[in-house]
């Protein structure tokens, strides 16, 4: 029986097949846990990122990536994302910490728009 959840969902976009694949695995992990406890499972996957995430963690962080660049750097290494972004997105991932996992997840719900 489908959860319902998934009866709500609705394809805007076709999807490439890789993500069918990692949907129907998300979907199987659902099916085999139960909605409670698969929406618990959520709140703790995200809960345990922004428990990691204080203002002395994430400067400790910062500090690491910007070294570890200077180094990639010397190396003649580069990467997709600068350094400096990395560190603006865990500082911001810090800034969205402090609200409610629900409040997180329904705004990307109305909000983001996930393009496959």
């Amino acid at each position: 029986m489908e959860s319902k959840s998934r009866r709500n969902r609705q394809n805007k976009t076709p999807m490439r097949e890789e993500t069918k694949e990692s949907t129907q695995k998300i979907r199987n992990i659902e099916d085999e846990y139960g909605l409670l406890v698969f929406r618990g499972g959520l709140t703790q996957l995200v809960d345990m990122g922004v428990r990691n995430l204080n203002e002395k963690s994430v400067e400790e962080y910062v500090k690491k990536i910007l070294a570890q660049g200077k180094l990639d750097e010397a190396n003649g290494k580069s990467s997709i994302i600068s350094p400096e972004v990395q560190c603006e997105i865990l500082r911001c991932a810090a800034k969205l910490s402090k609200f409610s996992i629900w409040t997180l997840f329904r705004y990307i719900k109305e909000y983001v728009v996930v393009d496959n």
